[in-house]
């Protein structure tokens, strides 16, 4: 355990340090975000490139624990280890190009298949399924299926956290709130060491990250981070419960990352429906439409942390529930959600009437005096 947060220490302070060098950089050389549509959600220039400090500080985590452990057989990474950091490296180059150069979203879906392929060689597949309640135990998977079943999660993950990046401090803080959670059940359940250990550098980088880009951000973390991001905790997701994906197993990462799966999911579906293509970007995304519905960043951002925070919580008492336990939790945690947003929209509109009656009355007051 003291490795553990030795590296997410380490990965902490180094993305601490590195954030500002970063952003002196991307204005040396104008690599800055200009609000140009109404998409974006900030008002001047932006450096778009700060979470080079997040891939860096992960990389950096990393490769001390593997130069310190490499000859201790017991807590040495495998293989696997180097298929991460070589996929990657793949995604976050095509973040990068696509930051400096727009890439078109063909070219991304080759870049992110390229990345998938590697890790699959590597040995991070989706092999096993166990399935609970019935008289079968396990189903090994035939290569094509666990090929196929790999590249679709490790792809729209990688997809799903880039879209959610779209308010400061959003995609930091719901990745770090997920890798917490993941990184807690990956502890608890004794997974793969190369789970914990990159999750534990994941925590330590994002949270790091996260004093720049919350709301007022100094800057933005761009596509080769927000991809690379996606890219590490679909890999974490597989490695952690690599020992066969019971129903726990499959439920626990896709509540995790619910917030950004749904986002994804319903964008395609709304783009598909009208008739465009489904990773054209548009201003209709969750948190597009909490900042439509009168909230600020900063509680639109609150609101979807609290969300991630709650499903997360639900994943993590999963491991230890019992069904109807868990039934009730997902129930009761509905139930807090819906009434929660109620009770702020409820909020927001008796302050807006609020206002329009002082205004109204400081109308009057004004009327009588110049009478």
């Amino acid at each position: 355990m003291a490795i553990v947060y030795a590296i997410s220490i380490l990965t902490f302070v180094c993305c601490l340090i590195l954030t500002p060098i970063v952003i002196k950089m991307c204005k040396k050389y104008e690599l800055v975000d200009i609000p140009k549509d109404n998409r974006r959600m900030h008002s001047k220039p932006m450096p778009r490139c700060g979470g080079i400090a997040i891939v860096i500080s992960t990389l950096l985590g990393l490769a001390v624990y593997y130069f310190i452990t490499k000859n201790i057989p017991s807590i040495a990474l495998n293989r696997k280890f180097v298929g991460f950091v070589i996929g990657g490296l793949i995604i976050f180059v095509m973040g990068l190009i696509d930051d400096v150069w727009n890439l078109r979203p063909k070219y991304k879906f080759f870049f992110q298949l390229a990345a998938g392929i590697t890790v699959y060689y590597f040995g991070i597949r989706i092999s096993v399924i166990n399935v609970p309640f019935f008289n079968i135990e396990t189903i090994n998977l035939a290569q094509w299926v666990d090929f196929l079943l790999t590249m679709i999660w490790v792809i729209s993950i990688t997809n799903a956290m880039n879209l959610i990046d779209g308010l400061d401090g959003l995609a930091a803080g719901i990745c770090s709130i997920a890798a917490t959670a993941l990184l807690i059940v990956f502890i608890t359940t004794s997974a793969s060491l190369e789970a914990i250990i990159i999750t534990a550098a994941l925590v330590g980088a994002t949270l790091g990250f996260l004093p720049y880009n919350f709301n007022p951000a100094k800057t933005f973390m761009g596509d080769c981070s927000s991809n690379f991001l996606g890219f590490t905790m679909s890999i974490v997701s597989i490695l952690g419960f690599a020992k066969g994906y019971t129903m726990i197993a499959i439920v626990a990462p896709v509540l995790v990352l619910g917030v950004p799966i749904f986002d994804t999911l319903f964008a395609m579906i709304r783009r598909i429906l009208k008739g465009q293509p489904p990773l054209k970007p548009d201003g209709a995304h969750i948190h597009h439409r909490l900042i439509k519905r009168g909230f600020s960043q900063r509680q639109a951002v609150l609101i979807l942390y609290t969300i991630t925070s709650i499903l997360c919580i639900v994943a993590v008492s999963i491991i230890s529930a019992d069904i109807w336990k868990l039934i009730i939790l997902i129930v009761m945690s509905i139930l807090f959600i819906v009434f929660g947003l109620i009770s702020i929209k409820n909020q927001k509109e008796n302050h807006i009437i609020d206002d329009t009656v002082n205004k109204n009355f400081v109308n009057e007051e004004e009327k009588k005096e110049k009478v």
